[in-house]
C-alpha cells in the first residue's frame, strides 16, 4: 500500500507540473478569466520574471496599474527589461524585504495574485492580513496553491477575513473576495 501511495503522490505533482506550465503559458487568458480588466490596481506578489504582471498590465491598461513584488532582485530586473520591450509603462516594482508588510496603503488593491507562491511563505497568516489591509472592499485575492492543500489555503483565507467565491480551472485556482 506504502508504494501505492507513493506512486498516487508521483501522479498528482506531475499532473500539477502540467497544469503549471499550462497556466504560464496561458497567462493572459487566465488573468481574464478570473476578472482582470482595463484600469484595475492589481498586486502580483511573488511576481518572479514577470510570467503574470506583464500580461497584467497589458489587460489593466494605461488607465491601471501592476505592482510586481518580489524579495528576487533579478527576477525584478528581467520583469522591468521585458516590460521596457514591450512598452509597458504600468508597472511598479517593488522590492520585498524580509519585512512581512507590504509597502503599499490600506484599500488601494483591486485583485491580488499569489500564483505558486504561497509553499515559500513562512507565516502565512501574516500575509493574508496584509492581504487584507491592502484590498479594496470587494476585492478579489486569486489563489494558484501548488505544493500546499486547497482545504488549508481556504482555512486560512476564511480565518482572515476572505470569502471562497470560486474554484476556476478545474478547480485549480481559487477565488477570494474581501
Amino acid at each position: 500500500m506504502k508504494g501505492f501511495t507513493k506512486h498516487l503522490g508521483i501522479i498528482t505533482h506531475i499532473k500539477e507540473l502540467r497544469f503549471k506550465r499550462w497556466l504560464n503559458k496561458n497567462a493572459s487568458e487566465v488573468l481574464a478569466r478570473v476578472g482582470v480588466i482595463t484600469g484595475q490596481v492589481l498586486l502580483d506578489y511573488g511576481c518572479g520574471s514577470g510570467t503574470y504582471a506583464i500580461p497584467a498590465a497589458k489587460l489593466v491598461g494605461e488607465k491601471g496599474r501592476v505592482y510586481a513584488l518580489d524579495i528576487d532582485r533579478k527576477a525584478l530586473e528581467r520583469m522591468e527589461n521585458m516590460a521596457k520591450k514591450e512598452g509597458l509603462k504600468n508597472i511598479v516594482r517593488v522590492d520585498a524585504s524580509d519585512d512581512k508588510a507590504i509597502p503599499l496603503s490600506d484599500g488601494t488593491v483591486d485583485m491580488i495574485l499569489l500564483i505558486d507562491v504561497l509553499q515559500e511563505i513562512d507565516d502565512r497568516e501574516s500575509l493574508f492580513d496584509e492581504v487584507h489591509r491592502i484590498l479594496k472592499q470587494g476585492g478579489i485575492v486569486c489563489v494558484y496553491p501548488m505544493h500546499i492543500g486547497e482545504e488549508e489555503v481556504i482555512r486560512l483565507a476564511t480565518s482572515r477575513g476572505f470569502n471562497l467565491e470560486g474554484r476556476k480551472f478545474d478547480g485549480h485556482v481559487l477565488t477570494f473576495s474581501r
